[in-house]
């Protein structure tokens, strides 16, 4: 699915529900104030537990909510892939949502919040325009030294037009 201005959020939060893995039933959201990992909870409900990553703090009153809504909140995440200038430039070739989607996972991934397959969601200022299913098990993972490259992408949802 191809994602622009003109797609309703409804129709974002389908597409993540309708691949969500029974598994795991995890979604990792890039969320800068929180706002956008709130709204996917109250769209998910119990069918699935989020967790939102920020290389900032949230505000107590988001906090609060998230507590509610049983969001697991990272806050003030290092973010690797940012500070890898070959890694960010390459990867923003597909978009900043595709970027920031795996750069959430894989900080939920060295955190071990994830295991197993899970969702990946980020995207752009307008909102929500990337949702990738990840692995924590990589089939080649023990041929690769770099933690940070250890997940596998399995399957891309929604991308950027």
């Amino acid at each position: 699915m191809f994602v622009n201005k003109k797609t309703k959020k409804a129709v974002i939060y389908e597409a993540i529900k309708s691949h969500l893995p029974p598994e795991s039933g995890k979604v990792v959201i890039a969320s800068h104030k929180g706002k956008a990992a709130i709204k996917l909870a109250e769209t998910l409900g119990k069918q699935a537990q989020v967790v939102s990553v920020t290389e900032f703090s949230y505000d107590d009153d988001t906090k609060k909510e998230m507590k509610k809504l049983n969001i697991v909140p990272v806050e003030k995440a290092e973010l690797l892939i940012q500070d890898d200038r070959g890694m960010r430039e390459t990867l923003l070739m597909f978009g900043s949502g595709v970027k920031a989607a795996l750069e959430v996972a894989s900080v939920a991934s060295a955190k071990k919040l994830v295991k197993g397959e899970f969702i990946a969601v980020a995207g752009e200022r307008e909102g929500l325009d990337t949702i990738m299913v990840m692995d924590t098990e990589h089939p080649l993972k023990e041929q690769i030294s770099d933690p940070l490259k250890q997940i596998k992408v399995k399957r891309f949802i929604a991308l950027p037009e």
